[in-house]
């Protein structure tokens, strides 16, 4: 069975590579429609980068890139152009970045952050906490998200010290502080922030081109020195393959992002590199409570035995994909150490048939009560790797005997809201600040904003509550751990794989390495010899 269903999975490969050459666009943390594709490609045709000059293809050129206008604040960290006061390492775990340290108080609701020394703005001014006050302040009354996450009832500034006062205990505060929507800006610079933004960073903006491209230059004296890039240039490009044609002609020297197929064309060339990292973005089946054959423990736990997340991963995400166990990466504290249903078809056929399901009239399907064992799977295809998802589970399905019919919409929030679907596979980004609350809280709690499945266990409820006023990190790892393993021995929902992201880019380019948040490209010591 497992050799039969890896033949399925490879007949779906070519389908892959059309459809991944067509997901260009970047997504927000939680949402699962991205920004489209580039309406055009790039002007710049020169076949090659001076030294220390770089072309590539970041996804994000012609942004806007002030950091409190909703998601901006990604592009310009992409860039350089600005920083955070923490930021997040390979393992999802805070460190300071503009800011040297923080203290909590006792009651939880005071904390103290002190700025490193002698960090400067792009235009000679020094960083001090009143600027950090006026551009957080800035990004509260401008993000949408920031408001809620930070939850700040007041800022006091004091030459290199803010103290923040918060509404209510929040242990993930240090965490929002490392989302780009609060990266500091000068607020006095009198530039426009979507087009140039003054930041702390190596880089500053020079031109930002909507649909076409965004540079920025070296900002030489850079507090961490000064960068070994003299300037950088992200291209747009209408489509991948157009992004696959620059890199063969030296266009561009390295890409974000490229599809699988065209990583293909360099990952046996000694003048390319491609550099991979497991991200924390999540590929999963939604299971709708609603339905009546879903709301059978027995039933979804027997469409989990169907997903074969080895095969998934290595033909479905041609090697892009990594077997997932719970919402979270299993190199994070909170992810590790769980154990979800495995892939059984034997196992699936026998749950079903002790669940009172039988082929009654030979016609092929299984039924009960009369009624077939059908099922409404509805996705999107701005994660080019849902509809063939949904292509791999509705072949296995019919290989035991489950009728099914797929969807494809443009508008997966409203299906989801409504409920008008049965199975659903989906994506997030589960850690764009690092901490596993903002997830749980929306997906799985009884009134969770992203909670579609309208999943409801008191336990879990529970437990997320203890999460978000647990400061103890050992505990609270402990809680989600819990957590997440109460959900899946309920096998409520299906975590297929986590998505390994990718840069290719010519040997001669040093540093530009793929991070697990993928906000984090530019910085200092990236360079290029010719």
């Amino acid at each position: 069975m497992k050799k039969k269903m890896l033949c399925m999975l490879m007949a779906l490969t070519l389908t892959v590579s059309a459809l991944a050459g067509c997901g260009t666009g970047k997504e927000s943390t939680d949402s699962s429609q991205g920004k489209g594709e580039k309406a055009s490609s790039t002007s710049e045709t020169s076949n090659s980068s001076e030294a220390g000059e770089l072309k590539y293809y970041g996804q994000s050129a012609g942004y806007g890139l002030d950091p409190g206008n909703q998601y901006n604040g990604w592009y310009a960290v992409e860039y350089g152009v600005v920083e955070t006061l923490f930021k997040l390492d390979d393992n999802f775990e805070i460190q300071p970045w503009i800011a040297d340290s923080y203290e909590l108080s006792d009651d939880h609701l005071t904390w103290t952050v002190k700025l490193k020394e002698g960090i400067t703005f792009q235009n000679g001014k020094e960083l001090d906490a009143e600027a950090v006050k006026k551009s957080l302040q800035h990004t509260l009354d401008t993000n949408d998200r920031a408001p809620s996450d930070l939850a700040i009832e007041s800022m006091e500034a004091d030459g290199l010290t803010i103290k923040f006062t918060t509404k209510s205990p929040n242990p993930a505060f240090i965490n929002s502080l490392t989302e780009p929507y609060s990266a500091i800006i000068d607020m006095e610079s009198g530039k426009d922030f979507d087009k140039e933004p003054i930041g702390t960073g190596p880089y500053m903006v020079k031109e930002v081109v909507p649909d076409e491209k965004t540079e920025v230059v070296a900002y030489a004296d850079y507090w961490g020195g000064a960068p070994k890039l003299s300037k950088a240039t992200d291209l747009a490009f209408k489509d991948n393959d157009a992004v696959v044609m620059a890199m063969q002609s030296g266009e561009i020297d390295a890409a974000y992002a490229m599809s699988y197929d065209g990583q293909e064309l360099f990952a046996n060339d000694d003048n390319y590199a491609i550099d991979k990292s497991t991200t924390s973005r999540i590929y999963m089946l939604y299971y709708n409570m609603d339905n009546e054959n879903l709301s059978d423990a027995k039933v979804r736990k027997a469409l989990n035995m169907l997903i074969d997340k080895e095969s998934y991963g290595s033909v479905v995400m041609n090697g892009n994909g990594e077997p997932a166990t719970g919402m979270f990466p299993e190199n994070t504290e909170f992810g590790k150490d769980l154990k979800a249903t495995e892939f059984d078809v034997d196992g699936a056929k026998k749950l079903l048939e002790e669940a009172g399901y039988s082929d009654s009239d030979n016609d092929g399907f299984l039924d009960k009560d009369g009624k077939k064992l059908s099922f409404r799977i509805v996705t999107y295809s701005s994660r080019a790797e849902l509809p063939l998802i949904a292509d791999a589970m509705q072949s296995q399905f019919k290989e035991v005997g489950i009728d099914s019919d797929i969807k494809i919409t443009d508008d997966i929030s409203t299906a989801l809201k409504a409920g008008d679907y049965d199975i659903c596979p989906y994506s997030f980004t589960t850690l764009p600040t690092g901490d596993p609350g903002s997830l749980l809280n929306s997906v799985f709690a009884k009134d969770g904003s992203n909670n579609f499945a309208k999943y409801n266990n008191e336990t879990v409820n529970g437990l997320i509550e203890q999460i978000n006023n647990e400061f103890d990190a050992d505990k609270r790892n402990e809680l989600v751990r819990e957590a997440m393993q109460t959900i899946l021995d309920e096998d409520a929902f299906c975590f297929i794989e986590h998505l390994k992201m990718s840069v290719v880019t010519k040997s001669t380019v040093e540093n530009l390495n793929i991070h697990p948040l993928d906000f984090y490209q530019l910085d200092a010591n990236v360079s290029i010899s010719k």
